[in-house]
């Protein structure tokens, strides 16, 4: 008789188990694929972990980009008893080149396990604009507006 039962209390043990193990998830994504150097494009990294407290995912090094904006935002639920931590970060990034520009994959290691993302090939043409000078050489210079007289000087 105990023989039927323990194969039936060893899966009962397992099943109970199972759900005790983190649950991890990595996603990216970009709105565009091709953009001109005019353009700016949103990369978004989305971590969805039974983990009470994720840590600090590895970014993309974004060296053919510059980074323009850095957002994050997190979010806890707790549902049947499950707890989920969902965490976003977001990064508006402009192109520094033209060509088929890489985002390498993001990581993230939770306990002993690290997760990827995939990596985006975006494809950069030349836009309307030129590149800005790095120098200040020929960046804007403040502009005087015309003062009445017994008025104070207003430079902008």
């Amino acid at each position: 008789m105990k023989a039927r039962f323990l194969p039936l209390a060893l899966l009962f043990i397992l099943i109970s188990t199972a759900d005790t193990r983190a649950e991890t998830a990595i996603r990216t994504e970009v709105e565009k694929t091709s953009i001109t150097t005019d353009e700016t494009i949103a990369y978004k990294l989305m971590i969805t972990s039974s983990e009470k407290k994720i840590p600090q995912p590895k970014f993309p090094e974004f060296n053919e980009f510059k980074v323009l904006s850095r957002a994050e935002t997190s979010e806890i639920s707790i549902s049947k008893g499950k707890q989920e931590t969902f965490v976003v970060y977001v990064f508006i990034i402009a192109p520094t080149k033209i060509g088929r520009l890489k985002i390498e994959p993001a990581q993230i290691q939770i306990e002993k396990n690290t997760f990827s993302s995939q990596s985006f090939e975006i494809e950069v043409t030349q836009g309307r604009k030129q590149a800005q000078p790095e120098s200040g050489e020929d960046q804007v210079r403040p502009k005087e507006v015309p003062q009445e007289p017994g008025q104070p000087k207003i430079t902008l």
